[in-house]
């Protein structure tokens, strides 16, 4: 079975609202819907097209730590995606969807980079907020991990385990590349 985790927006979404006040719209549009974010201008590897993957529930919480996860179920080279219902409770765009979301701690963060992961997935705005949202997304791409953001579907994955196929299209101008995601169950 094969689940789709790409956002569609909606041509009337408020996103656009922000889009239209940014001094590079095209840039903007990159970080619209579901994207994986490449601040440093790095070029996703080509075989982290295909990765094992895991999901951990994580609803309910505001810091998701080192203690709300098994990290021994985290694989190298892997996907590792965290399912928060931020998306199935706001809707994207708006300011209540950006506003206070969920947020991996920064131990949660180098965790799974010594993990050797490829990519950390999330159905919400980011894996930090405010300021620190950049910077963590950053930090990731400097250590090989790239984030995804605004997932969605996550809590129609019946298995803890799967295979996730992620497709993009390096761009070295862009800071956020639009992309598609899809499971194999």
């Amino acid at each position: 079975m094969l689940l789709d985790l790409t956002l569609n927006v909606a041509k009337n979404s408020e996103i656009f609202g922000w889009v239209e006040c940014q001094h590079n719209k095209l840039a903007a549009l990159g970080h619209v819907g579901t994207h994986l974010d490449t601040h440093c201008n790095s070029t996703v590897p080509l075989d982290y097209f295909r990765c094992d993957g895991v999901m951990f529930d994580v609803c309910g919480i505001a810091e998701i730590g080192l203690s709300d996860i098994d990290i021994s179920k985290v694989m190298d080279r892997g996907f590792v995606m965290f399912y928060t219902g931020r998306i199935n409770k706001y809707e994207y765009g708006t300011g209540e969807y950006f506003g206070e979301h969920p947020q991996l701690s920064p131990e949660l963060i180098d965790s799974l980079i010594m993990k050797n992961i490829r990519f950390i997935g999330i159905d919400a705005a980011g894996i930090r907020r405010g300021l620190e949202h950049e910077e963590a997304d950053k930090h990731c791409e400097r250590n090989g991990v790239y984030v995804i953001e605004n997932l969605i579907n996550l809590d129609s994955i019946p298995n803890e385990k799967f295979t996730v196929f992620t497709m993009w299209i390096n761009d070295s101008e862009m800071t956020g590349i639009k992309c598609r995601v899809i499971v194999e169950v």
